[in-house]
């Protein structure tokens, strides 16, 4: 089935803030768009499908979203607190030069709080990437977007610690904090939620933090 939909991708860091009722529409969109696409596959669903199961008219859909692919992906501020870039921002010492000493704290702090707001949406998300590496058109879009959304975080840290965002360090940072994070929701998965997705999260840390510790070279009269 085609698609009459421009393929121009744009996901910016920060969504226009939303009345409720327009939040609830664009994240019900996303949702019936991956639903559709989990039963059907990417290319099984039409446009008018996914506005039949959200009950709104094929235009109020493209007030949302400019494509079939961008309302599979949605929004990234649909699964971010209100704020928290903000917080995290603001959260560097004062008075300091270089990379702040609770830059690792603050990361992990955002991390929780974006963990925290909605477990079900999260683990939804990791699920849908999943399948998405089987389509091959949402794969070129996660391609294409990954890691333009990458760099803009990137640089994001790097004008809030007043260093080059290509900085090895800040890669190997954010490496750490998003494969740690994909650990978590699996542990999550496979223990069916006994424990909040931020706990997984935090044990991970720690371990990591435990292990990266020790001594860069062993004392050779040991």
């Amino acid at each position: 089935m085609k698609d009459s939909a421009k393929r121009e991708v744009s996901v910016p860091c920060k969504a226009p803030t939303l009345s409720g009722r327009m939040q609830k529409t664009r994240t019900s969109i996303t949702r019936h768009s991956r639903d559709l696409t989990a039963e059907f596959g990417f290319s099984g669903f039409t446009i008018e499908q996914v506005c039949e199961r959200v009950g709104i008219s094929r235009r109020t859909f493209f007030n949302y979203f400019p494509s079939k692919v961008d309302a599979v992906f949605g929004h990234d501020s649909d699964a971010m607190p209100e704020g928290f870039i903000e917080r995290f921002m603001a959260a560097r010492p004062k008075g300091i030069t270089g990379i702040s000493p609770t830059l690792l704290a603050d990361l992990v702090e955002m991390s929780v709080e974006r963990l925290n707001f909605d477990e079900a949406e999260i683990v939804s998300i990791h699920g849908f990437f999943t399948i998405a590496h089987r389509e091959p058109e949402l794969l070129q879009h996660m391609i294409q977007s990954g890691p333009k959304k990458e760099a803009e975080f990137r640089e994001l840290i790097a004008s809030r610690e007043g260093i080059d965002p290509q900085d090895p360090l800040l890669s190997s940072l954010l490496h750490l904090l998003k494969h740690t994070t994909h650990q978590a929701i699996e542990a999550y998965v496979a223990g069916s939620g006994q424990r909040p997705l931020a706990e997984e999260f935090l044990e991970l840390m720690g371990r990591m933090q435990h292990i990266m510790g020790q001594p860069l070279r062993r004392n050779n009269n040991d």
